[in-house]
């Protein structure tokens, strides 16, 4: 019995340690004073989660999310317009899924298709 209890203890002891919120860190900034980079963090060692950057009319150039040190997730990038310039997908680092490039309208114009890193095709489309 008391050997159940000392394991589970064990098993549940990382749900104590709660990675808390996200942090948001200007790391540098236009010469007007507007955010150019920022990196979201959380937990203890401030893993990075997220990180944007700006154009200096303050719209966003781009923004991607990480897990555990590597691209994970979304990656959006846009015109200083503010429409998509292209989208990404990563999965533990590698691209995975289609992707696709934008004209300056926003309309799609490329589409890549990957698997696990690999660039499987890749085609033109008419917007």
């Amino acid at each position: 019995m008391y050997r159940h209890l000392i394991i589970g203890m064990f098993l549940l002891s990382p749900l104590s340690f709660q990675q808390g919120s996200m942090q948001r860190h200007v790391v540098r900034t236009h010469d007007n004073g507007g955010p150019y980079v920022v990196v979201y963090t959380v937990g203890e060692f401030h893993d990075r989660v997220k990180e944007e950057l700006f154009y200096e009319n303050g719209n966003l150039d781009y923004v991607g999310h990480y897990k555990r040190g590597v691209e994970h997730g979304e990656w959006v990038y846009y015109w200083e317009n503010g429409n998509i310039k292209s989208w990404e997908y990563y999965e533990k680092g590698h691209e995975e899924g289609t992707h696709y490039d934008c004209n300056e309208k926003g309309e799609k114009i490329k589409l890549y298709h990957y698997r696990k890193g690999v660039l499987i095709k890749e085609e033109t489309v008419s917007p």
